[in-house]
């Protein structure tokens, strides 16, 4: 018995180590594990606070959810906020049966749908807005790691907040990019001033309308910038910004003058609008000036003016004699030849009010967008005889001069609107020149065939040449003649040739003698064009 207590002992000693053992190895694999938790739940709080765009987050969420729990492939999906259809952001790894969906109505056919693909498991981060689930893949070697997903599983509120947040920047961002989409884009000035009224925005709009860049005018003050002071427009103290950064209403309308590219003068409509009171509060006080230049607005009235003003005038003369004439028909007793002069000078007036009615509604054709024209092919030559026949009605046919060859190619025009460039710019010519002749000049220019029109009138100052092809401008010293006219033939001749694709130009005539030339080109047809340029390159 005294041998066998020592063993016995020993023994004892033994099983106690081992347990202690045991115990200790338990408790560091618990504090493994919690510790591999907490740098798990670490590394999860990193990449959610790292923030960045839901595509770039999810895909390094999912990268640590695959770490987590073993996965050999997994997808991350996301919940739109508006409904229950979950969006795919990330995938990883090789998938046995192909790309996960691109979309799921919603979570339980997501989960549905897992489990229908041999192992795959799908797990809820999140099921409420804006939901997120992750779908994994085991490896071929064992099952997923349970504790790495339910560390996952612990983070999920986190990861609900990050997805959500990363949702909002994008459409932050989204929002960012089309209202700068829309600055850029605009047609009016915008600017944008500090609470010290120091530029910190200016639109490309802005930059053409003052002649600057925007770095040139940034952190000036917009009177600075703007010019408003030296333009004629308003004050310092009546400065629209200074009143609506100073807490008055947001301003809807209101005219002044900035000082323009090159020092012009422009006039503009203005709106004024604050930032919201707190940030006033905050020091942030901002303010945006939205500015229309007013000057296409002003000609459009000048134009009206000038159109009711003319018209009139032109009305009223003819009706004048016409009343006048029927008046003396009716009343008086007039010799054969007299009421047959009487009946000619009506007829002639009323030729005038059917001139006059007729361009108002070519005017009225002309703004349709795009002007249809009936092509086809014709010869130059063809549309001059038509000019000379109706010429012949007026006895002014003799006065008309074609110099050009007589094989000209033919052209691919709408012969009824050329033939009315052709009597607008003629019929001009024979008006403002009365005693000589008009000759007409045609040659190949390309692929266009160029046309002149010389006259031995009262000519055009080169100050009002630009403009003559403007409705209702007339030169300076055609004004101050007696000889009647609107001034829209021209214009009705430039838009018929601009709608070929052509060009006209009012100049001097090139051999120095008193009078005008127009210029006009025409296309030739295509036929004329290929045969040309197969010539060409045989020649070359």
């Amino acid at each position: 018995m005294t041998d066998a207590e020592p063993t016995s002992d020993a023994a004892g000693t033994s099983a106690r180590i081992a347990a202690l053992e045991r115990e200790n190895r338990r408790i560091f694999d618990e504090a493994q594990r919690e510790a591999d938790a907490l740098f798990a739940q670490y590394q999860l709080s990193q990449l959610i606070a790292s923030g960045g765009d839901l595509p770039s987050l999810g895909s390094a969420v999912l990268l640590e959810l695959l770490r987590l729990a073993g996965a050999a492939a997994g997808v991350l999906y996301v919940g739109r906020p508006d409904d229950e259809e979950m969006v795919r952001i990330a995938e990883a790894g090789s998938i046995d049966h192909g790309s996960a969906p691109a979309t799921f109505p919603d979570i339980d056919i997501a989960h549905r749908w897992a489990s229908s693909r041999g192992g795959a498991r799908a797990v809820t981060l999140s099921d409420e807005p804006p939901r997120a689930l992750f779908i994994a893949w085991p490896p071929a070697s064992g099952g997923l790691d349970e504790d790495g997903l339910r560390i996952a599983l612990l983070a999920r509120h986190e990861l609900a907040v990050a997805f959500e947040g990363a949702r909002l920047r994008e459409a932050l961002d989204r929002e960012r990019q089309e209202l700068g989409a829309i600055v850029d884009g605009a047609t009016d000035l915008i600017l944008q001033v500090d609470g010290a009224r120091r530029v910190v925005r200016l639109n490309p709009a802005g930059e053409r309308l003052l002649g600057v860049s925007g770095s040139d005018v940034m952190q000036l003050t917009c009177a600075e910038a703007l010019g408003c002071e030296v333009a004629g427009g308003h004050g310092g103290a009546d400065c629209p910004l200074a009143e609506v950064l100073q807490g008055g209403p947001s301003i809807a309308y209101r005219e002044t003058a900035i000082r323009g590219a090159g020092g012009a003068v422009v006039r503009v409509a203005g709106s004024y609008a604050a930032a919201d009171a707190h940030d006033h509060a905050a020091g942030d006080a901002r303010a945006t000036a939205i500015l229309r230049d007013l000057t296409a607005a002003h000609v459009l009235e000048e134009l009206r003016e000038g159109f009711v003003a003319t018209v009139s005038h032109e009305l009223r003369t003819p009706i004048a004699l016409i009343r006048g004439y029927a008046e003396s028909l009716l009343h008086l007793t007039l010799e054969p030849a007299q009421q047959r002069a009487y009946a000619e000078r009506i007829d002639e007036a009323t030729s005038r009010l059917t001139t006059l009615v007729d361009q108002i509604l070519d005017i009225t054709h002309l703004q349709a967008d795009p002007l249809i024209l009936d092509r086809r092919e014709t010869t130059f030559g063809s549309l001059v005889a038509r000019l000379r026949g109706d010429l012949a009605i007026s006895g002014d046919a003799d006065r008309l001069t074609l110099a050009a060859p007589d094989d000209l190619p033919s052209l691919d025009v709408d012969v009824g609107r050329v033939g009315q460039i052709l009597s607008n710019v003629v019929g001009n010519a024979l008006k403002y020149g009365p005693d000589g002749p008009v000759i007409v000049g045609a040659e190949v220019d390309g692929a266009w065939l160029s046309v002149t029109v010389d006259d031995e009138g009262v000519g055009i100052p080169e100050s009002d040449r630009a403009l003559v092809t403007e409705p209702f401008h007339r030169a300076w010293n055609v004004r101050e003649s007696r000889i009647p006219g609107t001034g829209l033939g021209l214009y009705i001749s430039r838009r018929l040739v601009e709608a070929h694709g052509g060009r006209l130009a009012v100049t001097d005539r090139p051999d120095g003698r008193p009078g005008t030339r127009v210029l006009f080109t025409l296309p030739l047809s295509s036929s004329v064009v290929g045969t040309l340029e197969t010539a060409g390159a045989t020649d070359g």
